[in-house]
């Protein structure tokens, strides 16, 4: 984990209002923004808002760096569009109906999905939206957030810290760690958005990426609801075989049930919890490489299908709407504008998020995520930049 050339900047990204009037009144706190530069010049900037990653520039096969990661230039933007770039917790993905049990307790989360059923990312108040203490330490960027008790309806407090580390071969380590004083859920990543041709690219760029999966099952889910079924399914001879290089093609991305990837792919490995390869995407034309690793036993993949598309803004009142695929309605006359004012638009981008089983608190066939006092949670992941060797 080589960063000793690594220079790290600080200054200031924005305000956002004190999370307690009570003590502090109606003032503001500052979110900060770290700068990480390595000896090739490349860069990684992180704001405490979220823990989250706002913008990594890597070189592609000429040498010049470009931006790969979608996001925005103001507090704005990340206010008005969570989850973009940023730290997930204390549950990524879903908990069907806000319910979950622990040895005998059953615990009701808030429901704030779109369509108003199930508990998603960490609640209304998830660690996206909250501003995390940072520092630096050394050539390291640390970032730390107290989860209060019954925060979302989740059992006892929770201290998560999350260091980053950008190495002079363009990894990016993400070390995650989370103690809890009672037993608690805890399934917790980076939600990056990312297109290797450059976060402006769009869908016509990303439709060039070639993807590789290190994954022979995945957690079969119903679509209406984006919610596993307790079924693991192989991938042979389904859309969700990604062993071998594919292409993102429209016609790849139309194969899918919802019209694009966002799915947890269940990684091959002798040990659910060890660090290992999970993937590694691929833009031909830039030359730029992509490979993530992680010691968790899920990857979630996700293709942007829920960026706004023109081409789907029904009303209600259409009779192309679907009123039963919720995380449609956000096309409604729906248009979000990223960094140098871009718009972002439907299979514009990819994620690739290591984690553990969707739903996994409720599934007793998944691997556990509950974390128990004097217990550590540990989550290592990587993402190792690269370019396409010459011929």
């Amino acid at each position: 984990m080589a960063a000793q050339d690594t220079i790290i900047q600080e200054d200031g990204f924005g305000f956002v209002p004190r999370p307690d009037i009570k003590a502090y009144g109606r003032s503001y706190e500052i979110v900060r923004r770290y700068t990480l530069t390595n000896k090739q010049k490349a860069t990684v900037r992180l704001i405490s808002w979220g823990a989250g990653i706002q913008s990594i520039k890597v070189p592609n096969k000429k040498g010049v760096l470009g931006d790969v990661v979608l996001g925005f230039d103001d507090m704005n933007g990340y206010l008005e569009n969570r989850y973009t770039g940023s730290i997930i917790g204390r549950l990524v993905n879903r908990v069907a109906n806000g319910k979950m049990r622990i040895q005998k307790t059953i615990y009701s989360l808030s429901i704030n999905d779109k369509c108003e059923r199930d508990h998603i990312h960490g609640g209304v108040v998830g660690f996206d939206n909250v501003n995390w203490n940072s520092y630096i330490l050394n050539k390291q960027v640390v970032m730390s957030h107290l989860s209060p008790a019954g925060r979302e309806g989740y059992p006892g407090y929770m201290l998560t810290q999350v260091k980053y580390t950008w190495t002079d071969d363009n990894q990016l380590h993400i070390n995650i760690r989370a103690t809890a004083t009672e037993p608690t859920p805890a399934n917790v990543t980076n939600y990056c958005l990312l297109n290797l041709a450059g976060h402006a690219a769009g869908p016509k760029e990303l439709k060039k990426h070639v993807v590789t999966i290190n994954a022979d099952s995945w957690t079969f889910m119903d679509i209406k609801d984006y919610l596993p079924t307790g079924v693991i399914h192989s991938v042979e001879n389904t859309v969700y075989d990604l062993r071998l290089p594919t292409q993102l093609t429209k016609e790849i991305l139309y194969r899918v049930p919802g019209g694009g990837y966002n799915h947890n792919l269940c990684i091959c490995s002798p040990s659910s919890w060890c660090y290992r390869f999970h993937a590694r995407i691929i833009h031909p034309e830039s030359g730029r490489t992509l490979e993530i690793y992680s010691n968790h036993p899920g990857l979630q993949f996700y293709t942007g299908n829920d960026l706004p598309d023109p081409e789907l803004l029904y009303p209600p009142d259409s009779e192309d709407y679907i009123p039963e695929f919720c995380d449609y309605r956000n096309y409604i006359n729906s248009t979000i504008y990223g960094k140098e004012g871009v718009p972002y638009r439907r299979h514009g981008a990819f994620v690739l998020a290591p984690q553990n089983y969707p739903n996994a608190i409720n599934i007793d066939n998944f691997p556990s995520c509950i974390l128990y006092p004097g217990k550590v949670y540990v989550h290592d992941m990587t993402y190792k930049f690269g370019l396409l060797t010459k011929n």
